[in-house]
C-alpha cells in the first residue's frame, strides 16, 4: 500500500458537521458520562451541565479561531504548534495521546449500559471490545459514505435525546428549581451536600462532555471550504449544548424516586423504565446503544486522522511515521492509523468508567487553557483572525475568562483525592512530552519542526 501526502478535499460542511456531532456524540455524552457525573453530584449534576456548557462555550471560540487559521488533520495539537512553538504542541499531542482512548473507551463502555435490557447479562467489557472492533472496521471505508452512515445513526441519536426529554418532563415529580436551589448527591441513600471538589469535579467533567466541536478541525485537510471550519465549531457547540441539558434536566424533574434514580447504575434507565411501557424502554435502549456504537466509529475516523497527522509531522521515529502515514490504497482512510487508535481504545476499556471520566476531566482542564493562551498569542501576533477566518468575539476577554476558570476548576479539582490523581498525571505527561522535544526531537540531524499539509513531509527524518 502507498504511503500518500495528503487527503482528498470532499467533504461539505453538512458532513463534517454530521460526522462532528456524531464523534462528541450528546447520547453518549449524556447517557454514560453524564451517568457518572450524576453518580458524583447528584442533582447538582444538571447545575454542573449548565455551567460546564457555558464554560465550554467561551473556551471554545479559541479553538475555533485557532482551527479555521490553521484546518490541519492534527487539530489541537497541530494549531498549538503553530502558535506557541513545536515544543508546546508536542504537549498538547500527548495530552490528546492519552484523551484519545480514553474517550473513545468511556464511550464504547456505555453500550452495554443499555443493551442489558435487550439482552441481560452482557459484561460490559467484552461488549465495549467488539463494538470497537467493528467501529474500527467501518472506519477504514470512503469517509463519504462514512459520513452518510454516522448521519443515519445520528438521527437516531437525537430521537432518543428527544424521547427521554419529553417522558421526564411529561410527567414531572418536582420542579426545576430543586436544581439550583439545593443541589445533593446520595450516598447509600443518605441526601448530602456537594462539596467545592465534588462540585468542581463535575463541571469539569460536564464541560468535557459538552466539549468536542472541535473535533471538526480534524477533517480541515478534508473540507472544501476549510476557512469555515470555525464558524462550524461554535454552531456545533451551541447544538449539543441544548440537546446534552435537556434531558439531564428531565432526569432530575421526572424521577419518582430520585434517590433510587440517581443511584441506579444507569439513571437514564431507570428513569425511562419508570415512564415508558416495557416495548417501548427495550425501543429506547436499543437507539441509545446504536447512538453510542456510532459515537465509537466516528471517533475511530475521526482519531484516525489526528493519528495520521502524527506519522506526517515525524514526531514518531521514522519506522513507525512510514507506517501511520499509509492510506488505504481504494478508500483513501489513513487505515493503519485508525486501526491503531481502535485497539490502543480497547486496552482503556479495562480501566473502568470512573477512572476514565477522570481523567477524561483532569485532561479537559489543561486543554483549554493550551488553546487559550494560544489564542491570545495568535491574535497579538497576526497569525490568527485573518481576513476570511473566524475571529473570536470579544477578545480578548473569552481568553482571560477561559484561562481563569481552567486555573480556578484546576484548583478546587486539587481538592478531591481522585481528581489529584489525574492532574498529578496529567503534569507528568506534560513534563514528559517537553523532555521528549528537547531531547529526542531536536537532536536528529537538521532539527525538527511542526508542519502542515503544504509542507507534508519536510519533518521526516
Amino acid at each position: 500500500m502507498e504511503q500518500a501526502k495528503s487527503l482528498e478535499r470532499t467533504l461539505g460542511p453538512v458532513a463534517v458537521a454530521l460526522l462532528t456531532l456524531s464523534v462528541l456524540s450528546p447520547a453518549a455524552s449524556v447517557f454514560v458520562t453524564g451517568a457518572d457525573i450524576v453518580h458524583q453530584a447528584g442533582t447538582g449534576a444538571a447545575l454542573a451541565f449548565v455551567v460546564g456548557g457555558l464554560l465550554t462555550l467561551i473556551f471554545t471560540f479559541a479553538q475555533a479561531e485557532l482551527g479555521s487559521s490553521f484546518p490541519f488533520a492534527g487539530g489541537d495539537y497541530a494549531t498549538v504548534g503553530q502558535v506557541l512553538g513545536a515544543q508546546w504542541g508536542v504537549v498538547q499531542f500527548a495530552l490528546d495521546l492519552l484523551s484519545t482512548p480514553v474517550f473513545i473507551a468511556l464511550t464504547a463502555s456505555g453500550i452495554a449500559l443499555y443493551l442489558s435490557g435487550v439482552v441481560p447479562g452482557l459484561p460490559p467489557i467484552p461488549t465495549a471490545i467488539a463494538a470497537l472492533v467493528l467501529a474500527t472496521a467501518g472506519a477504514i471505508i470512503n469517509i463519504r459514505t462514512g459520513a452518510v452512515v454516522t448521519g443515519i445513526f445520528l438521527a437516531i441519536e437525537l430521537g432518543a435525546l428527544a424521547l427521554v426529554t419529553v417522558l421526564g418532563f411529561a410527567e414531572p415529580a418536582r420542579g426545576l428549581e430543586v436544581i439550583v436551589a439545593l443541589p445533593i448527591r446520595f450516598a447509600d441513600g443518605a441526601a448530602l451536600p456537594l462539596t467545592l471538589g465534588v462540585a468542581a469535579g463535575a463541571v469539569s467533567a460536564a464541560s468535557w462532555a459538552v466539549s468536542g466541536a472541535g473535533q471538526a478541525i480534524y477533517f480541515g485537510e478534508e473540507l472544501r471550504d476549510p476557512a469555515r471550519v470555525g464558524r462550524l465549531v461554535v454552531r456545533i457547540t451551541l447544538l449539543s449544548f441544548v440537546a446534552m441539558i435537556l434531558p439531564m434536566l428531565a432526569l432530575v424533574v421526572g424521577g419518582r424516586d430520585l434517590p433510587a434514580t440517581l443511584a441506579a447504575e444507569s439513571p437514564f434507565a431507570a428513569l425511562i423504565a419508570q415512564h415508558a411501557s416495557p416495548a417501548l424502554a427495550k425501543a429506547i435502549g436499543l437507539g441509545i446503544a446504536a447512538a453510542i456504537f456510532n459515537a465509537v466509529m466516528a471517533a475511530v475516523i475521526c482519531y484516525g486522522r489526528w493519528l495520521w497527522s502524527s506519522g506526517r509531522d515525524a514526531i514518531w521515529a521514522a519506522p513507525v511515521n512510514r507506517a501511520l502515514g499509509r492510506l488505504h490504497p481504494r478508500f483513501g482512510s489513513p487505515w493503519v492509523a485508525s486501526v491503531l487508535v481502535g485497539t490502543t481504545a480497547m486496552a482503556f476499556t479495562l480501566f473502568g468508567l470512573r477512572a476514565l471520566v477522570l481523567l477524561a476531566a483532569a485532561n479537559g482542564i489543561v486543554n483549554w487553557a493550551l488553546l487559550n493562551w494560544a489564542g491570545l498569542v495568535g491574535r497579538r501576533r497576526g497569525l490568527t483572525g485573518q481576513a476570511g477566518t473566524y475571529r473570536a468575539p470579544l477578545f480578548p476577554l473569552t481568553n482571560i475568562v477561559s484561562l481563569i476558570a481552567a486555573t480556578g476548576l484546576a484548583v478546587l479539582t486539587w481538592q478531591d483525592a481522585d481528581g489529584r490523581r489525574g492532574e498529578v498525571m496529567l503534569a507528568a505527561i506534560m513534563v514528559a512530552a517537553l523532555l521528549y522535544h528537547r531531547f529526542v526531537l531536536l537532536r536528529r540531524a537538521g532539527g525538527w519542526q511542526m508542519v502542515g499539509p503544504e509542507t507534508a513531509g519536510s519533518a521526516t527524518p
